[in-house]
């Protein structure tokens, strides 16, 4: 053979061992005995082609990837598959095993990088975007005691019931004006009451967003709404403008093929300096007029956390100021502190959108099951008889079970943070599979839909001793349905108590890393629950709005959040 036909050849067959072997590697790459769709393994794309056109279709990406790995294959764990390039994701569709994990299982699973990479571009050194290490434990202790039962009382329920009673009034105002006898959108509403709460338990000022929206509510009525434009908007209308901004971006940047990278670009954007620029000057304002105040005070009254402490930037910032003067230094500048910058603005952020969205759901409830709604009414107005309404006291001490049940009931059907990611720390096992070192476990807080039947042998151990957790009695049937008294069980004296565990508890996630603002969370859906159904009946929506289609960005929402209310 001639020479000059050996090297065409040798190139040839170089190329085609190298196009043999570049296949091999985009191949999708299962992780052994989890199972997987057989078809997508040989797919360049491995699940990516089914899970597009449905998350085009639904706008819902958790529930998609469930749709194409647990929920077609009939199995309460599996797989997600993508090009090789990238490492499978397991996912976990059972609640029982999901809590033991966030709740008993922590040494074998933290944050994962996913996670970090959404927020850390944005909110680096908030909580939320750190591994667990002793810094962030460090920081979790200062602001551990701003979620306590008494200074939340204290601080955050005057808010609550300020904020709600003004959004009664708007609702008011609403349901015998422009909106008489027709159903309106109420997110919006919502979210500016939620805003109103979470910036005045978190920085000590109102934001007046409600206020000014009946103030031009009402101009409108009186035809006078230009006429005076000397009366500047509150600084609520711009934060919430800041906040939906934030939120709509990391949505978007979530769903990229680099989180990390388009989050990183969205912050040398104009739009994004704005909105540090705008938000930080607040908050940096609000600093520097308690480090003020506490400066001038003596160290026994800077100890006295009942008389100064009025939101949860004074706590931390008392607490600085105090170890300062103890330590015969002056105090550092927080308004430069990165951490308490961050953290604050994780609050802001996730604080007012997701109470807003679980609300929203709740009003969609309550309107197409008008038995429940009246049980509910009824109890309230046996508990609260008046004369007028209850004070932010009665709503967070007078007992009703019903009410705790229809929460709950509304936490878990509301799903608005569907799923959370939990990367494996260790070589370790979930329902039998053997989950390697640093696999990502995609798992699914939203408990509204009968889970597969496990043997009880592949359950850890801690799990096993925590048994069923309720989903194999009467708590756990019809898990789609919208039914309080499931929460419910006898005293023993013929009445009925709030069964806390009637099922697995995930909304909020659990263990350490669960959901830091769950008790604010809870105290506002309590108190503004009460105060609306007190005041409100919700009817029945018409057709071609009575649906729970939701849309998830960073939370997941009614995609027709709307209301039609009589006054009571």
């Amino acid at each position: 053979m001639p020479d000059f036909l050996s090297t065409p050849v040798a190139l040839v067959g170089v190329a085609i061992v190298g196009l043999v072997l570049l296949v091999r590697r985009l191949h999708p790459k299962p992780y052994p005995g989890i199972p997987y769709n057989e078809a997508s393994a040989k797919r360049f794309l491995g699940d990516m082609m089914e899970l597009g056109p449905i998350v085009a279709k639904t706008n819902e990406f958790s529930d998609a990837v469930f749709t194409v790995t647990t929920q077609k294959l009939g199995t309460p764990i599996a797989q997600m598959l993508f090009p090789g390039i990238r490492k499978p994701l397991i996912t976990l569709e059972d609640p029982r095993e999901i809590e033991d994990i966030l709740v008993r299982r922590a040494k074998e699973f933290d944050k994962s990088p996913m996670v970090l990479d959404i927020f850390g571009p944005m909110f680096a050194r908030a909580s939320l975007a750190q591994l667990t290490t002793p810094a962030l434990k460090a920081q979790k202790r200062l602001w551990a005691d701003v979620m306590s039962n008494d200074f939340l009382r204290r601080t955050a329920a005057p808010n609550i019931h300020k904020a709600t009673s003004e959004l009664v009034d708007l609702w008011r105002l609403k349901a015998t004006t422009v909106s008489k006898d027709q159903p309106f959108n109420v997110l919006d509403d919502l979210k500016n009451a939620a805003l109103d709460v979470i910036w005045a338990s978190v920085l000590g000022e109102e934001p007046g967003t409600t206020r000014f929206e009946i103030q031009k509510l009402k101009k409108q009525l009186e035809g006078t709404a230009t006429a005076d434009t000397n009366t500047p908007p509150p600084v609520g209308t711009f934060l919430k403008e800041q906040v939906a901004y934030i939120g709509d971006a990391i949505a978007r940047n979530s769903n990229t093929p680099s989180p990390w990278l388009f989050q990183k670009l969205e912050t040398f954007t104009p739009r994004y300096r704005r909105f540090r620029r705008t938000v930080v000057g607040q908050m940096q304002g609000s600093m520097r007029k308690a480090v003020e105040r506490y400066q001038a005070m003596e160290e026994s009254k800077l100890e006295d956390k009942w008389a100064t402490d009025t939101c949860a930037m004074d706590l931390v910032l008392r607490r600085q100021v105090l170890q300062a003067k103890k330590a015969g230094e002056p105090p550092s500048d927080p308004t430069n502190d990165a951490s308490m910058l961050d953290e604050m603005f994780i609050l802001l952020v996730g604080g007012h959108d997701s109470t807003a969205n679980t609300l929203s759901w709740l009003l969609l409830h309550l309107a197409s099951h008008p038995s429940a709604q009246s049980r509910l009414r009824s109890t309230l107005l046996s508990a609260f008889p008046g004369p007028g309404l209850p004070t932010a006291t009665q709503l967070l001490t007078t007992p009703i079970p019903y009410l705790d049940a229809t929460v709950e009931e509304t936490i878990r059907l509301a799903g608005t943070a569907k799923a959370n990611i939990r990367q494996a720390l260790v070589d370790t096992t979930i329902l039998g599979c053997h989950i390697p070192k640093g696999a990502e476990v995609f798992m699914n807080y939203h408990v509204n839909r009968a889970p597969v039947g496990v043997e009880e042998g592949k359950r850890s151990e801690t799990s096993r001793k925590r048994g069923p957790g309720g989903l194999e009695g009467d708590a756990g049937r019809d898990l789609g349905v919208f039914e309080p008294a499931r929460w419910l069980k006898g005293d023993g004296e013929g009445g009925e108590v709030f069964d806390a565990g009637a099922l697995p508890g995930l909304a909020f996630g659990g263990g350490y890393r669960g959901c830091f603002g769950r008790k604010l969370a809870m105290m506002e859906l309590r108190m503004v629950l009460v105060l609306l159904v007190l005041n409100f009946e919700f009817l029945p929506l018409p057709e071609e709005l009575d649906s729970l289609a939701a849309t998830e960005k960073i939370f997941r929402e009614p995609t027709f959040p709307y209301a039609k209310i009589r006054v009571l």
